[in-house]
């Protein structure tokens, strides 16, 4: 798989404590996809009780670019 990261994105994996393997993992296999205001696709994944949330297009089959990690939601269930 091959991830391109906006500069926006990577800002904000950091910020929000978010690991490219956590990205991978959720373009991967991720519990939710929906579709953005913009149509872009926006992937779910919970890791626990947090949530990460990826917004990225589908260039190809196995080609992503992430425009930005969206900030984890914590659940206490």
């Amino acid at each position: 798989m091959r991830i391109t990261y906006t500069h926006h994105a990577k800002q904000r994996m950091i910020q929000r404590k978010v690991s490219a393997e956590q990205v991978a993992e959720t373009l991967a296999s991720p519990d939710d996809v929906i579709l953005g205001e913009g149509g872009e696709a926006i992937a779910i994944k919970r890791f626990g009780a947090r949530e990460v949330r990826v917004v990225y297009q589908e260039v190809d089959a196995d080609s992503f670019v992430i425009y930005t990690v969206m900030k984890p939601r914590v659940h206490n269930d």
